[in-house]
């Protein structure tokens, strides 16, 4: 093998080596960009399920308040049985974030950007 043999594989080597790099930069911004987006895709998701979550359980609890007062005969005892019941529910959360709600919100946030 002559000296210029040599020379034109080590360009060439050299060459491949560089178009596998750029290529290899190229891939791990596309996965970035597309775990980023997945992420933020999620989490705006989560921000109007959120918003919508709120109204419903907003005016649940109005027409829960208005329907118990009716039962008892006094709106404002029915208001404070739906606070109540409200109350009891973020108790129950509360007493089961650590165990279940935590580690389902990880999880879910880790699937969305590792997706």
């Amino acid at each position: 093998m002559s000296m210029e043999e040599l020379k034109s594989k080590a360009t060439h080597l050299k060459d491949h080596a560089k178009d596998y790099v750029q290529t290899y930069v190229q891939l791990a911004k596309a996965k970035a960009t597309k775990g980023a987006s997945n992420a933020v895709s999620g989490i705006l998701i989560g921000v109007v399920a959120f918003f919508f979550a709120f109204f419903f359980l907003f005016f649940t609890g109005f027409g829960l308040g208005w329907w118990f007062g009716d039962l008892v005969d006094n709106r404002a005892a029915g208001f404070f049985m739906a606070a109540g019941l409200f109350l009891l529910l973020v108790v129950v959360l509360f007493a089961l974030r650590k165990k279940v709600i935590v580690p389902m919100i990880r999880n879910m946030i880790i699937r969305k950007v590792y997706e």
